[in-house]
């Protein structure tokens, strides 16, 4: 899986020698087991929530992704997500962030928080925006 990836000499800016010498210390502590859980019960979610077969995403959503994340081609030959689109009546906010992967948050955090209060000011709370957030 990680045969296409590039091995960087030297780290993106997004991401420090302290911020791996945080993980370091948390995997430490834990390991992978938490992370890895989640992956061994794919299998699990599809026989348990059979019901939702069909289902379709009727509350409001966003979506946001770089457009170098490798889990966008996970399925050969599919578009993951024009098939989203598919099933979901109300996609407010659908980016796929040029020049970013998976940790979108991360490597575009000035772009997702643009895009997430943008979204969050479609629900017409009122709470939700830049200035008030971010002040």
């Amino acid at each position: 899986m990680l045969d296409d990836l590039p091995d960087p000499a030297t780290l993106p800016g997004w991401l420090t020698e302290q911020d791996i010498d945080y993980y370091v210390l948390q995997f430490q502590q834990s390991g992978f087991r938490g992370p890895l859980n989640r992956y061994r019960n794919q299998q699990r979610d599809w026989d348990r929530l059979t019901a939702l077969s069909g289902a379709r995403i009727t509350r409001p959503a966003c979506f946001i992704a770089g457009r170098r994340d490798g889990v966008l081609k996970f399925v050969p030959n599919f578009d993951l997500v024009e098939n989203m689109k598919r099933w979901t009546d109300d996609l407010r906010v659908c980016e796929i962030i040029d020049g970013a992967g998976h940790w979108i948050q991360q490597e575009r955090p000035g772009e997702v928080t643009k895009l997430l209060l943008g979204f969050l000011a479609t629900l017409g709370t009122g709470l939700w925006t830049q200035d008030s957030v971010l002040s």
